[in-house]
């Protein structure tokens, strides 16, 4: 009896190993057209908006950043909710409404007539898509604890790859088909992150997800009172506030630095490119890490360095400083971005996991909606001011990590 035991538990193991590979390769395709499908539209989303009738370079300018900001922005605070639904109903159930909500609303923009139409779409896209608000609920849903920071880091990878790439296949396909019919294309493409969760993800039992959560009744984490909880927030929020001032920055910066103005398009795309790159390999490099070193120790460190980046960027006189120092600090932002959400997933509940990963995705969008708009402001002063306060921000950081991550875990 013991060994039919023990050989049933051992299948049931196998079977659970199985469908967790099963999940991640879903969501890593899923996220891959996600990210891919969302910034193809990129590059020309300020060509469209002067086709919908806005004339003046002003005019173009606030409506492109409006349009831009209002997705993440609504995102932020929908997420939190469709978490708790998923906790509720299942988070296949959520992924399947965010990815066919996106590449609905994504073919629905190819048909705007103005640019509150336009607007308009991008909105209903916050609250109703929110894909990367379940994206690492679902990838870490079944996966064995000790894989937890590896699954998280290449899941984040292939994202960064997909939109460093996305904006070039944009650019190409806007000049060969016309931007309404790259928007079209964009949708084709959300449709296989939809089919990916339909025909392979697998949710977690039903019964079992009940029991959890009737176990569970009386003993419900109050997440934001738990000190690492809370300080990931804030390290999730604050690094891609500080990850999203570069865009709206790196052109003109380059331009001050003597970077010729025939070159500077492909200069700053270069730049961008290889930071995206180098993104994406440092979250894929510290999935692997956090499994052999201390959680704490690896973020106080790659927190540090980075304010050893920050710092010399205020003084630097060249555009080739400058593109080091830029992709040496991407390098570093991958990382901490991935052992962040790896720190909050040990704290999250099982029944709560919808809820606890949507208020952290919820919270890196808002970081990334901020980001440009503080950039924006602080460069009207002086452009190396961006810096100083990103010195100031990742100072901060290492405060909050220092005094509420436990030295004790790993």
């Amino acid at each position: 009896m013991r060994k039919q035991a023990r050989q049933g538990a051992a299948t049931k193991k196998s079977m659970n190993l199985e469908v967790w590979r099963k999940n991640q390769i879903a969501v890593n395709i899923s996220g891959a057209c996600h990210f891919l499908g969302f910034t193809l539209v990129m590059p020309f989303l300020p060509l469209f908006v002067r086709q919908l009738g806005v004339e003046s370079t002003a005019g173009i300018a606030f409506w492109t950043g409006l349009i831009l900001a209002i997705s993440p922005m609504i995102a932020s605070f929908a997420g939190p909710l469709w978490g708790r639904l998923g906790d509720r109903y299942g988070m296949k159930l959520m992924a399947s409404r965010a990815t066919l909500a996106n590449c609905t609303l994504l073919f629905l923009m190819g048909l705007s007539q103005n640019v509150y139409q336009l607007f308009a779409l991008r909105a209903l896209m916050g609250l109703l898509g929110g894909f990367n608000t379940v994206s690492a609920a679902l990838v870490t849903q079944l996966a064995p604890k000790e894989k937890v920071a590896k699954v998280i880091g290449t899941l984040q990878s292939i994202q960064i790859l997909s939109a460093a790439v996305g904006p070039f296949v944009g650019g190409v396909l806007a000049s060969l088909i016309g931007i309404r019919a790259t928007f079209f294309v964009t949708s084709s493409v959300t449709v296989v992150s939809f089919l990916s969760i339909i025909l392979l993800y697998s949710d977690s039992d039903p019964k079992a997800i009940a029991a959890s959560r009737a176990g569970a009744k009386g003993e419900r984490i109050n997440l934001l009172k738990h000190p690492e909880y809370l300080t990931t927030m804030l390290v999730l929020f604050f690094i891609n506030m500080a990850d999203r001032t570069f865009g709206p920055i790196t052109p003109l910066f380059l331009e001050q630095l003597g970077t010729p103005q025939t070159r500077l398009a492909v200069v700053s795309g270069a730049v961008i490119s290889v930071a995206a790159f180098g993104e994406a390999f440092s979250a894929w490099l510290a999935g692997r890490l956090a499994s052999r070193m201390s959680l704490r120790r690896l973020t106080m460190g790659r927190l540090i360095l980075s304010v050893l980046v920050l710092i010399p960027m205020i003084f630097l006189t060249s555009t080739t400083q400058f593109s080091v120092l830029r992709v040496m600090l991407a390098l570093l932002a991958g990382g901490t971005l991935t052992l962040a959400l790896t720190t909050g997933s040990r704290i999250i509940p099982e029944e709560q996991r919808g809820a606890g990963f949507g208020m952290l995705s919820g919270t890196s969008l808002l970081g990334g909606a901020a980001g440009p708009l503080i950039a924006g402001s602080l460069a009207g002063f002086s452009i190396r001011s961006v810096f100083v306060f990103n010195s100031v921000v990742y100072l901060l950081m290492i405060g909050f990590v220092y005094f509420n991550v436990e030295r004790n875990r790993t």
